[in-house]
């Protein structure tokens, strides 16, 4: 199987598991996504949540649109400029990404997905990851 194919088919079952562990918390992948990167960087731009989940602007608009309705973030102006609007985590939802029952869904996530793994191989397989991206991004 050609290399592409062979990373395209591991990426989306990826997100099946993905959805599959976030579905019973009334989360979709992609709102998963967003969650993941405010979590550890709260009050990013749009745009550099568009850039880091490399997605159109309209299609993170509507993901984003619905999670302000359901309260999982908002949305504020930029400090020094009023036309950069900054998203963050709602307070219940970040209380709740911080619950056990959200993390321990989340590790076993990955412990599925790294069975078999030894310690050095995750931590290879994750570096050889990261070079793939650096090799193929022209961005």
């Amino acid at each position: 199987m050609h290399p592409t194919l062979r990373l395209k088919r591991a990426y989306l079952a990826m997100r099946r598991a993905v959805e599959a562990a976030v579905r019973p918390f009334d989360f979709t992948a992609a709102q998963f996504d967003v969650l993941q990167l405010l979590l550890h960087e709260d009050g990013l731009e749009h745009r550099e949540l568009q850039s880091r989940l490399a997605m159109a602007s309209p299609t993170l608009t509507n993901i984003v649109d619905g999670m302000v309705r359901e309260g999982h973030v908002v949305r504020s102006q930029d400090d020094s400029d009023g036309r950069v609007k900054r998203i963050h985590l709602g307070e219940r939802t970040r209380a709740f990404c911080g619950s056990t029952e959200f993390h321990d869904a989340g590790q076993a996530l990955v412990k599925r997905m790294f069975a078999g793994f030894s310690e050095t191989e995750r931590r290879q397989f994750l570096s050889m990851l990261s070079r793939v991206e650096a090799n193929l991004d022209v961005t």
